[in-house]
């Protein structure tokens, strides 16, 4: 059995496995709102909502009687579940471009976690409400400011820095920031908050975040234009989204191979990726992140000469941004379509999309658009001939160019410049305009070269990074061998293991069944079949060794080996005749006399109690045993007591209730403690209740004889083949001393007449 619990412990050791440390959200409709935030952030918001009016925030009374984990209650709502469901209303309207919808929550989320001291749920509070500021407003000194105080207050709390959830909060702080600073073109600050957090993000044996992490880090480097490492971290980030088939990731890691394969103008495999975020964001109604995608699929068009498609998908992406009412994309998009309509020859179009372009980019005061509108608008302005014009507005465009440091643009602004001064026949201007444009453009190849520098160490770096995964595919290899060769000596040791337990099972199931029968033999081999009482040969296997006991006591107190002399290890027997166990088949029949038989056996069993024994000595003979510590017992108390017994059980039996009994004490001789052994004794007891029976023949009712020898009797007396005839001899010499129930004299003569001729 042991063997058995040592092999269930180590299944189950086997069997656990480690839990991922995600968020999980004790209320279904929470769970619920939180998936959705990926693919229906409105669904979502409606579903907390609807949460928060249908509930009220339980007081702190009735915390009690609301589990922990679970709110049984479904008409209150606890104040971490309040916390948790404003967290996901605050980040909901975020993704749908509501800053001040989501600033107003999460505050509000905020402040209910501090009110109820809860250190965790406020942190990561307070981080929700820094990516807002970022996501929403790309207000970086807030963002930064609130994750410094967050940091801060990780560092201060010694209980928060013992729970293993704080790693998660430290997590998504470093993430944030190396965001933050990658977006400030700080790329070297970014890249080591990057790798800091990898670190803990190792740690948190979260799936979701894994590719949220490789997602992330590859828009980083695509962001900075290092094109094989943005490849390679937003494959990855692909791969593990599609291996979890977490739709919602897939979709994002589209959109950002997209764009990683449209700047490197491989534009079929970035349509490709386009259109299926695409369709992703249009099933599920994603007007934002569609917009976006939406634009990127003109681009690729417009880039490819397919100026109707790209006209289609810029008209298209527009009408999702006016929903959203963004002005600097929007913007942005009119001035993608003037630049078609030019390219178009539709002069009246580029105009008017120019001028909303240039009316949104001031209200926006965005310097860029600005500066790209004015040059479109000199190239426009150029293309109708009107050259006085044009070489104004593109002069000013160039100035804006140069006041934000936009290389493309300026380089852009000199081409067509030097083209309008060509067409004044000002060739003086345009050949300025020209070397302009060739300082500029050669300020641009020492940059691309030191980009190609950086490239080829990045190449370097991946060629080494693929050399270092040959190695470790080789070393998985040959681990793998060995792993498969420890796999199979396992299996077999446990297949010998379990064979061996099998073994060992059964034969315990039949050392057990063996046992079982065992014990239910010797109970019914020492078991009188009709009373159920302890039979014959119980009393044979048992008594010797009694007596043997007993006198072994007495002979160690005689020598003076024990002190106190041993009266409780004395024995007195009663063997006792109860005729109506006779009578009883003959006047009711078998199966009545069986039952009776029975009742009276089960009856002695609960009246004589240890140290007390009781046998069935013959058909209807018992066998009474009992210490005996006091000498000076009446024999005629125990005749009473077993008398007594017999009554109470025939009270309502019209029964015959006669008992013969026939009693002694055990040492029989007092000086000769061995000289009667079990055998004789019985001899005795059986010679005291023939005369018992004798004497009921004669006179009514029970009868009972009792003898005893006296203390001086010798040994030598009984020294005899025939108890029987040495204890009449006894008798009737004086040693053996008789009691009766009666007052007539005992005949023992006649009881062994047979003896003469034995001798």
């Amino acid at each position: 059995m042991c063997l058995s619990r040592w092999l269930v412990s180590m299944l189950v050791i086997l069997a656990t496995s480690f839990t991922a440390n995600a968020k999980i959200y004790t209320t279904p409709i929470l769970a619920d709102a939180n998936e959705l935030l990926q693919t229906r952030p409105d669904k979502s918001l409606e579903m907390t909502t609807r949460y928060l009016e249908q509930r009220r925030l339980s007081d702190p009374k009735e915390l009690s009687r609301v589990h922990v984990n679970d709110e049984t209650d479904h008409t209150i709502r606890t104040p971490l579940n309040t916390i948790n469901a404003l967290q996901i209303k605050a980040r909901a309207f975020s993704l749908l471009s509501q800053p001040e919808e989501a600033i107003s929550t999460v505050k509000t989320a905020e402040q209910l976690a501090t009110e109820n001291d809860l250190s965790f749920t406020t942190l990561e509070t307070r981080l929700i409400h820094a990516r807002i500021y970022w996501d929403n407003l790309k207000n970086s000194a807030t963002a930064l400011s609130m994750l410094d105080q967050v940091d801060k207050e990780i560092e201060q709390s010694k209980a928060l820095q013992l729970t293993k959830q704080i790693k998660v909060l430290q997590y998504q702080s470093l993430l944030q920031r190396a965001v933050i600073e990658s977006h400030l073109d700080n790329e070297n600050k970014a890249e080591k908050l990057f790798i800091k957090a990898k670190r803990y993000l190792m740690n948190l044996d979260d799936g979701n975040e894994v590719i949220n992490y490789q997602l992330t880090i590859g828009h980083h480097y695509l962001q900075h234009r290092h094109f094989d490492l943005a490849l390679d971290r937003l494959l990855g980030g692909y791969w593990l989204a599609v291996e979890q088939e977490n739709n919602a990731k897939v979709a994002l890691a589209n959109f950002e191979l997209a764009n990683l394969f449209e700047q490197r103008k491989v534009f079929d495999k970035a349509l490709e990726h386009a259109t299926q975020a695409g369709e992703f964001f249009e099933h599920f109604n994603q007007t934002l992140p569609l917009a976006k995608t939406l634009a990127l699929i003109a681009s690729i068009y417009e880039q490819q000469g397919r100026f109707n498609l790209a006209l289609v998908h810029y008209f298209n992406a527009l009408d999702q941004e006016n929903q959203l009412r963004h002005d600097i994309r929007s913007a942005r998009l009119r001035l993608n379509i003037a630049r078609i309509y030019l390219q178009l020859y539709n002069y009246p179009k580029a105009e008017q999309y120019l001028q909303h372009t240039r009316q949104l980019a001031t209200q926006s005061n965005n310097e860029a658009i600005q500066a790209e509108a004015l040059l479109l608008q000199g190239k426009l302005e150029l293309a109708e001939g009107l050259t006085e014009k044009a070489v104004s507005t593109l002069q000013s465009g160039l100035i804006a160019a140069s006041r934000i440091g936009d290389l493309d643009l300026q380089l852009m602004g000199e081409t067509e410049l030097s083209a309008a001064f060509e067409q004044k026949n000002d060739y003086y201007n345009a050949l300025l305009s020209q070397r302009r444009y060739e300082q500029l453009f050669s300020s641009k190849q020492e940059d691309q070269v030191k980009s190609n520098v950086e490239v080829f160490k990045q190449q370097q770096r991946m060629l080494e990074r693929s050399l270092q995964l040959e190695e470790m595919e080789r070393q998985q290899f040959e681990s793998e061998k060995a792993l498969y060769k420890q796999k199979n000596v396992t299996i077999f040791l446990l297949s010998v293991i379990l064979v061996t337990l099998i073994v060992l099972l059964r034969r315990h199931r039949i050392a057990k069944q063996l046992q079982t029968r065992l014990l239910r033999l010797r109970t019914e081999f020492y078991t009188h079949p009709r009373s159920g009482l302890r039979n014959l040969r119980m009393l044979t296997a048992r008594l010797p060794n009694s007596l043997q006991q007993s006198s072994a006591n007495f002979e160690q107190w005689h020598l003076g080996e024990i002190i106190n002399e041993p009266l409780s290890d004395r024995l007195r027997f009663a063997l006792f005749e109860i005729p109506f166990l006779k009578q009883i088949y003959l006047e009711h029949g078998y199966q009545r006399g069986l039952e009776i038989e029975r009742q009276f056996g089960e009856y002695l069993k609960q009246q004589v109690c240890d140290p007390a024994r009781l046998y069935h000595f013959s058909d209807a003979m018992f066998l009474y045993i009992e210490p005996n510590s006091r000498l000076d017992t009446d024999p005629e108390q125990l005749a009473g007591s077993i008398q007594q017994l017999v009554d109470s059980f025939l009270e309502k039996r019209q029964i015959d209730n006669r008992v013969r009994i026939g009693m002694a004490e055990y040492p029989f001789l007092p000086r000769a403690y061995t000289a009667i052994n079990d055998h004789e004794l019985l001899d005795i007891l059986l010679m005291a209740a023939n005369a018992a029976r004798l004497i009921s023949k004669k006179e009514p009712g029970s009868q009972w004889v009792h003898l005893s020898a006296i203390d001086a009797a010798p040994a030598a007396s009984f020294a005899s083949d025939n108890i029987r005839k040495a204890c009449t001899q006894g008798i009737d010499n004086g040693l053996v001393k008789v009691q009766s129930s009666s007052t007539d004299d005992i005949i023992w003569n006649n009881d062994h007449d047979s003896d003469t001729n034995v001798i």
